[in-house]
């Protein structure tokens, strides 16, 4: 199965890309209602850009794009670096997938 990575961007509400010079070292990406609620995910730079400010200052414009609204997000192994930009815990999260995993539309050849 493949994934529609560009089909996903477009989707996306808002947007961000590190780059260096034609050269893509981040990206960020954030799914929003436009009111009250945004999801941040996808968030990464390549290995050789950590720990320079790169993801920090994705998140901070994306967080930006949505004044007022409630941004949540999961991480299993950053939550140094979302507390650092002001996230906290939240007591519970929950998901459940509809069906099988990316078996949709989107991801048909």
């Amino acid at each position: 199965m493949t994934v529609r990575i560009d089909e996903s961007l477009e989707q996306s509400q808002h947007v961000a890309i590190a780059r260096d010079g034609d050269r893509v070292v981040g990206m960020a990406r954030l799914l929003s209602d436009g009111v009250c609620n945004a999801y941040l995910l996808d968030v990464w730079t390549t290995s050789a850009y950590r720990r320079q400010g790169i993801g920090a200052a994705m998140v901070r414009r994306l967080m930006e794009r949505v004044p007022g609204q409630h941004i949540g997000l999961q991480t299993d192994e950053a939550e140094e670096f979302y507390t650092a930009l002001g996230f906290s815990h939240q007591s519970v999260f929950m998901f459940v997938i509809s069906g099988t995993w990316l078996a949709n539309q989107a991801n048909q050849p």
